[in-house]
């Protein structure tokens, strides 16, 4: 069936047995005894299990399609956080950006709003009764 030969090309050219090296560079093999297993599941996980005693311990080692992640190296994260920080507010100063702002600033920015408020609410008033009044008025109407 051409299925068949098929499915063993692929078996062969997806088979990475030969890349499994341990921490001193030497290949993993699968060995043949009954305590240790080493096997691929569903092709993209090594599954190691190892019997001792009568214990079973099983690990799943990653994805082949992550290998790219596992491999990248990210920067550290910075052991003090408050240069960080800091460093990053005086940027943000320099831009004219407001950072943290003190109680007293944002007590004085909030009566400054209810003052402008205010303001525009009496100048309207003022000019709504200024323009509250009939020009028009027979002239025995006083006022």
């Amino acid at each position: 069936d051409d299925d068949d030969e098929e499915e063993v090309e692929l078996e062969e050219f997806y088979d990475y047995t030969s890349s499994y090296v341990d921490e001193q560079g030497k290949q993993l093999v699968v060995s043949g005894d009954a305590d240790n297993n080493i096997e691929l599941s569903d092709g993209s996980e090594l599954v190691i299990t190892k019997l001792s005693g009568n214990k079973k311990s099983t690990r799943t080692l990653g994805s082949r399609e992550y290998l790219r992640y596992y491999r990248q190296k990210p920067r550290p994260s910075p052991a003090n956080n408050i240069t960080v920080t800091a460093e990053l507010a005086a940027r943000y100063r320099s831009m004219g950006l407001a950072t943290v702002q003190s109680r007293e600033q944002l007590v004085r920015m909030k009566v400054l709003k209810q003052m402008n408020r205010s303001g525009v609410e009496q100048m309207r008033s003022k000019m709504g009764m200024k323009s509250n009044v009939i020009r028009n008025l027979p002239n025995n109407v006083t006022y």
